[in-house]
């Protein structure tokens, strides 16, 4: 027992080091500073968007969907590892300890989720309700337990191998999480929540008993493990290199019009290449979509011409600072230095792509503007983009290749 105590401790000390790590880059100066930017502007957008409403807004349902979601999806962390299958399948019956350990880790590194989204959403239910910031630490604690109860269905679920028991509970959950939390929240019938927690223990005590006598399913458990650790590097690579990161290509049958065989010029070979990479690859493309989106929510919900403006400009600066890793992509491969090719094309093919995302990009916001009927803000904020854009990929992007020795 004290053995498998130490490889918890073990195990549990790998992981902090390593999430510390990567954490030490995405939290670096430049991403602190628009982070701290983003949650000032949505907040900002946030309590002006509440100001509007009054007791007839749907603010219950609204803040029950939000949090059922986040106490629905309950990963375990187990810390478990390939060759855990054969060594420690045979100590079964000693690891009760090692899973208790894994649950109780588990709570404390996804609760912040919850206390931040409820911390988010009190505003509201005070606004549509009348009711004092006071209970906050009451409907914490509602919230937590309900965490706790999620966690440990989802560990009881995980000993069955069919995904379809395990999308039949997540359904099952989530609505009983979403029915849990509006009956709280909107505070119509005071028994509602004591009938629906009763069905919850109902629901856990049945399956605790049912699958008693079943055996953990230690390939599953391991291949859940490798894929959220897999999530959590793909996330960090965004920031930073993460040398056992192996990426993902997807066909994107859609984008073969901006992939057709270029003219058969020696300039053109990097940029194929490179545009090829960046459609294909989840980690850039998907990047960019994700960064273009939480820009334009934020500037289509501002008011303040101004801060749509910086937002773009702030976005802008990200995503380009994120992308540049993309000239690196390749770097490891043999093959692409066997072009009979001028190695200045490369950087110069890069900068043209680069200059072309970011183009689009502010396109995008400079869009947003005109559904909202803002042609001066639309204007502003096209001529901002393309100013920034040029001087980025001109004077930012050759000194961070200098800076980096990229070839």
């Amino acid at each position: 027992m004290k053995n498998i105590h130490n490889l918890w401790v073990s195990r549990l000390s790998e992981y902090q080091k390593e999430l510390q790590k990567y954490m030490r880059y995405i939290f670096n100066g430049h991403l602190m500073f628009v982070l701290i930017f983003a949650v000032g502007g949505g907040g900002y957008v946030y309590s002006n968007w509440i100001r509007t409403l009054d007791e007839t807004f749907p603010a219950a349902i609204l803040i029950a969907a939000v949090l059922g979601l986040a106490v629905t999806m309950s990963p375990v962390y187990t810390y478990l590892q390939e060759p855990d299958k054969v060594y420690l399948t045979p100590l079964e019956g000693q690891m009760k300890r090692y899973f208790t350990n894994a649950l109780v880790s588990s709570f404390l590194f996804q609760s912040y989720i919850v206390l931040v989204l409820l911390a988010a959403a009190m505003p509201l239910y005070a606004q549509t309700t009348g009711a004092a910031f006071t209970g906050f630490f009451w409907l914490l604690g509602i919230v937590l337990a309900l965490k706790v109860w999620n966690l440990i269905m989802r560990w009881v679920i995980l000993k069955y191998q069919e995904p379809f028991n395990h999308y039949i509970d997540l359904g099952i959950r989530l609505l009983l999480n979403i029915l849990f939390l509006w009956s709280v929240f909107a505070d119509v019938l005071v028994w509602l929540p004591i009938v629906i927690g009763l069905i919850l223990a109902g629901y856990m005590a049945a399956f605790i008993r049912i699958t008693k006598e079943k055996s953990l399913k230690w390939e599953l458990l391991i291949d859940l493990e490798n894929a959220r650790l897999h999530r959590f590097y793909r996330f960090a690579n965004m920031f930073t290199d993460v040398p056992h990161l192996k990426g993902q290509a997807k066909r994107r049958k859609w984008m073969d019009p901006f992939l057709k065989t270029p003219d058969l010029n020696p300039e053109n070979t990097y940029s194929y290449l490179y545009t090829r990479t960046f459609l294909r690859s989840d980690e850039y493309f998907g990047l960019w979509v994700r960064l273009t989106v939480i820009s334009g929510v934020i500037i289509g919900g501002a008011d303040n011409l101004w801060l749509k403006v910086i937002t773009a400009l702030l976005f802008l600066y990200l995503t380009g600072f994120q992308l540049i890793p993309l000239l690196k992509k390749h770097e490891l491969k043999i093959w692409p230095d066997l072009y009979p090719i001028q190695s200045g094309y490369r950087h110069q093919s890069f900068k043209k792509l680069l200059t072309k995302i970011l183009i689009v990009q502010g396109a995008v916001f400079t869009v947003i503007n005109l559904v909202k009927l803002d042609l001066y803000g639309a204007g502003l904020t096209a001529a901002a983009s393309i100013a920034f854009v040029i001087a980025f990929v001109s004077l930012y992007v050759p000194a961070q290749i200098k800076k980096h020795h990229i070839k």
